[in-house]
């Protein structure tokens, strides 16, 4: 009944955050799922099938053996939802949630500081992402920003300083206290191209992934020098906090545009961009054991129904 398990966490997921959210959630509606049809089972089956005085004394001792058998079961579920919901995999969610909602809260915090610059930049909260304005920030087929993408970085860079250190070990004393679930792990510069082939005069670059990759180390090293503080952000391995990726002209901004719309001009020029991506730590060895826990009590429960 059991049969399905979740996971043990591979070594490359433990790398993005939230790469075990989506399989716990989708874990525990399924739990539930299974919980609340077992014990309707149980009520429906939990009756004596024929009226008492037309069965022989034998039948009535194999009905309450069966009897017996069921409220066994339905103790066991009951108690299987009880860890699920006290000491397993919600509060654990929970934790995770929290994590989401500082991620949010950091975002909206450097949204604010750089709106006060005069930088306005775009917040997708739900993907933890901070979009630098596009226009004017790098030309076609360039990888060091222009002189407006430049003071733009900057800023961005300033910006880091200021916003995440209260959220990394170690914070300053004025910064309010923070819980494990609330930390950084990882701040990801991450360059895009247009959709546009490289031809001549780009010979530094062989391809719209190289293009987007230098882009990403400029922006990065802009960022790194603005602020001398920003080389010496770590997150709680001691390890830098910023990072670098590029995803050439795979991630536009708008999504289903045709080749001819993705080739216009103003849309061009939107996709070359720089984002930033916040990732949050979590205890690796919470969730491990979370989902331990899980398995050895499903476990226990299918030999309980055999």
């Amino acid at each position: 009944m059991f049969a399905s398990r979740v996971h043990k966490i591979e070594e490359e997921e433990k790398k993005d955050v939230f790469a075990p959210v989506a399989d716990l959630m989708v874990g525990v509606v399924f739990i539930f799922i299974i919980m609340v049809l077992a014990l309707s089972l149980v009520m429906m089956e939990d009756a004596v099938p024929r009226p008492l005085y037309d069965q022989t004394a034998q039948e009535l001792a194999q009905v309450k053996i069966e009897r017996d058998a069921l409220k066994k079961r339905a103790a066991q579920l009951s108690e299987f939802v009880s860890f699920v919901k006290t000491e397993g995999v919600v509060p654990l969610l929970d934790r995770l949630a929290e994590a989401d909602a500082t991620r949010t809260k950091i975002l909206q915090m450097l949204k604010d500081r750089l709106a006060a610059q005069g930088v306005n930049v775009e917040a997708d909260f739900r993907s933890g992402v901070l979009r630098l304005p596009t226009g004017n920030l790098f030309e076609s087929a360039q990888a060091d920003p222009t002189p407006h993408g430049r003071d733009v970085i900057r800023l961005l860079g300033v910006a880091l300083a200021d916003v995440v250190l209260c959220f990394l070990p170690g914070a300053p004393a004025a910064c309010p206290p923070q819980s494990q679930g609330s930390l950084l792990n990882a701040v990801y510069v991450e360059g895009h191209t247009d959709a546009a082939p490289l031809r001549g005069g780009a010979d530094r670059f062989r391809d719209n992934w190289d293009l987007s990759a230098a882009r990403a180390i400029e922006a990065y090293r802009i960022a790194r020098d603005s602020d001398p503080r920003v080389p010496n952000l770590k997150n709680a391995e001691g390890k830098s906090l910023l990072g670098v990726s590029g995803y050439a002209d795979t991630r536009p901004v708008i999504d289903g545009l045709s080749e001819k719309q993705r080739n216009d001009k103003a849309v061009m020029e939107t996709d070359r961009r720089i984002e930033v991506r916040l990732i949050m730590a979590v205890n690796r060895d919470q969730v491990e054991r979370a989902l331990r826990d899980l398995n050895q009590r499903l476990d226990k429960l299918d030999a309980g129904g055999k």
